[in-house]
């Protein structure tokens, strides 16, 4: 009868996720024991039998025939080919929205009034362009943007909480021990994973928690970064995302990270308590620009100032 249907079709659905999670369990742990062997083991598996983001970690992984950005041999500053994924259509909750007024209006004070009349991200974007554009700018000027940004979107409150209970940070209250870190707790990478989906959706869209390339828990992948798919710009992605981001989460709040962009996919893996490597020094980090940066186009159109320097490494 229908109610044994039911039941059936239950016991069916509890017995896929049962072996669902043990292949994952199995796939971390091979990970964890030799990670060559686990990305042999993932291409093999994925996308044709088993979805991509069911795997631990994706970073080395090809997409069908479409490998993991890596950095030029030959250390030139060549080219590098654009994401051929379809862009993704991504859609903003009231959430995303405010957070990215917000985000928007923090920007304009921090860049001494740099505006944009578009919406949305594409505002946002030709913010971080015209900035990283003016004459005479630095890589350091633009981390300390977003880096002060950063913090004034976590507000004064959330920094020295999170400092407190998830870094290991003494507070100060006038002992020996002030302002020294007996942290981070070991909760620390994987609850953080758990809250970034929610309040940095607005930026990079979509991400799930998955595992860092060790392993264990307190990766972030993000499916497709809106940030790095809408500005198609290596330099805005390095100066304006990973490595502000990277310093604001190491020296504000105490705790490491390492942000992966792959510009073959446009994924990005943020492996929270993983210490980063300078990008000079990453084999995952290219080196030229993407063939098809914006910035670049509008840096030709500016080739009259002498005073405009823009790398994209």
């Amino acid at each position: 009868d229908d109610d044994d249907q039911i039941l059936f079709s239950q016991q069916i659905q509890l017995r896929k996720q049962a072996m669902t999670l043990g292949r994952y369990h199995l796939l971390t742990k091979l990970m964890k024991n030799d990670y060559e062997a686990y990305v042999a083991t993932a291409s093999f598996l994925s996308p044709s039998r088993i979805p991509r983001l069911d795997l631990p970690n994706v970073q080395d992984v090809p997409f069908n025939d479409i490998a993991p950005s890596i950095k030029n041999t030959a250390d030139t500053d060549e080219l590098v080919d654009d994401c051929t994924l379809e862009n993704k259509q991504f859609q903003e909750s009231f959430l995303d929205q405010l957070l990215l007024k917000i985000f928007r209006n923090l920007v304009t004070k921090n860049t001494n009034g740099m505006t944009s009349d578009k919406d949305g991200i594409d505002g946002l974007l030709e913010q971080g362009r015209n900035y990283m554009l003016q004459s005479n700018q630095t890589p350091e000027a633009q981390h300390k943007m977003v880096y002060d940004t950063l913090g004034g979107l976590m507000t004064p409150v959330l920094p020295p909480f999170y400092r407190v209970f998830m870094s290991g940070i003494v507070p100060n209250v006038g002992t020996k021990m002030d302002g020294k870190q007996i942290g981070p707790w070991f909760y620390a990478p994987w609850l953080t994973t758990i809250v970034t989906p929610t309040f940095f959706g607005f930026l990079v869209g979509p991400s799930q928690p998955n595992r860092r390339k060790d392993g264990e828990r307190g990766g972030l992948i993000v499916e497709k970064c809106k940030f790095l798919q809408e500005s198609n710009c290596k330099g805005l992605c390095l100066h304006q995302c990973k490595l502000p981001a990277q310093q604001f989460f190491k020296e504000e709040l105490g705790l490491d990270l390492t942000v992966s962009p792959n510009f073959a996919t446009q994924e990005c893996q943020w492996s929270f308590g993983e210490k980063p490597l300078p990008p000079n020094e990453d084999p995952t980090f290219p080196n030229g620009c993407l063939v098809g940066c914006g910035s670049r186009s509008e840096m030709a159109n500016r080739k009259a100032d002498s005073s405009v320097s823009l790398s994209c490494s």
